[in-house]
């Protein structure tokens, strides 16, 4: 076979692949908005379950606009039970603030 007719058929091979390809796409993308419209229709006026729902904006716990607790204090450290107190099998002791004391070493 001449090189020129390989090159067409395999041209032709690729097209129509592509072809196939992007009638796939269209129709996954027409089944995703047919399911969204009739999901839509079902759920009617009913209210979204994650409307109360704040999600902090900060590490800390924190909104944007509200006051953010002083460098070096946690407010997580201060709700939680038993902060403070050692619990079975603890490797360092621990502080009012529920942290680890610092350890210090005698050079000997």
């Amino acid at each position: 076979m001449h090189p020129e007719m390989i090159r067409a058929l395999a041209a032709r091979q690729v097209e129509d692949r592509l072809a196939v390809a992007q009638a796939r796409n269209l129709a996954k993308l027409a089944r995703q908005a047919r399911k969204a419209r009739k999901a839509r229709r079902h759920i009617g006026n009913a209210p979204d379950q994650l409307d109360g729902i704040r999600v902090p904006d900060y590490i800390d716990g924190t909104f944007h606009g509200e006051a953010r607790p002083a460098e070096g204090t946690s407010t997580q450290a201060d709700s939680r039970s038993g902060a403070g107190t050692e619990g079975a099998g603890s490797a360092v002791p621990a502080t009012g603030g529920g942290r680890g004391a610092a350890v210090r070493r005698d050079a000997a």
